[in-house]
């Protein structure tokens, strides 16, 4: 029997091992941690001295369904996690977006999110970056860096990570790239972008598999294919239907995104 317990007790310490593992790359050793948000206050409200919403429930450019709203039913914080949830009440979906912007912002480093995405179709969840003053202009002339972005619609299990500026944006970016990932939903995954002056690379569970590099062009207009030298701020959101969430399901009620930890090094 003692030794049926300690079989027990030993896969069962093996699984939270293997839940834990850490996929954080070598290097990131040698930086310094900036800023992080672990979620883990005693409030199921996210940190107001880190995050911020937008609101409202006008499309924001995409034909998107849902309304972001404020509400702990839409995002919410309990043992540890955030939790983004897009909801269908009475025939209408709400969710959230998280911004850290005017509150936590910086320039270049390494930005790893660990989070499970919502795998169903119509949902269109991101864990994206843009530029705190936009000061090359509006969107897309400041920048746009997608760290994360998922819609089981239009890619199916293709999980990507996607560069705006001037020079390529909306559905021709200067660069988009896509890796496969498994089990996106149930199993904690980390999306992370590692920034220099130099190149911008998205590493997925700790590996590295895009990057895009500073072409190092000269004169007034230098920023159209490298606006990445500002600060930028977090975006989290969870969004339905629209250009990349695609049609939504009848008897879909509801969807999540989870995030356990976002981290900056530098």
């Amino acid at each position: 029997m003692k030794g049926f317990i300690f079989f027990i007790v030993l896969v069962s310490m093996t699984l939270i091992s293997c839940a834990q593992k850490n996929t954080t790359p070598e290097f990131v050793k040698s930086m310094t941690l900036v800023w992080s948000d672990e979620f883990d206050g005693e409030s199921d409200e996210p940190n107001p001295e880190n995050w911020d919403y937008n609101t409202g429930a006008h499309g924001w450019g995409n034909s998107e369904l849902q309304n972001y709203t404020k509400d702990r039913e839409n995002s919410f914080v309990k043992n540890g996690v955030l939790t983004i949830k897009a909801k269908k009440i009475d025939g209408k979906w709400t969710s959230a977006r998280l911004l850290s912007r005017s509150k936590k912002a910086f320039t270049y480093g390494y930005i790893e999110f660990r989070a499970k995405v919502p795998e169903e179709k119509g949902c269109w969840p991101a864990l994206w970056m843009m530029p705190d003053k936009s000061e090359y202009g509006q969107w897309p002339r400041s920048g746009e860096i997608d760290v994360m972005e998922y819609s089981a619609n239009v890619w199916g299990e293709k999980t990507y990570g996607t560069l705006h500026c001037r020079a390529g944006y909306g559905g021709n970016p200067i660069h988009s790239e896509f890796t496969v990932l498994k089990n996106v939903e149930k199993k904690w995954h980390t999306y992370a972008v590692h920034w220099t002056e130099d190149e911008i690379t998205w590493y997925y569970d700790g590996v590295a598999f895009s990057s895009y590099k500073n072409p190092h062009e000269e004169g007034e207009n230098a920023f159209w294919t490298w606006p990445f030298d500002k600060d930028f701020y977090v975006i989290m959101n969870v969004a339905m239907g629209g250009n990349l969430g695609g049609d939504i399901p009848n008897d879909l009620q509801e969807c999540q995104m989870q995030i356990d930890y976002v981290r900056w090094y530098q």
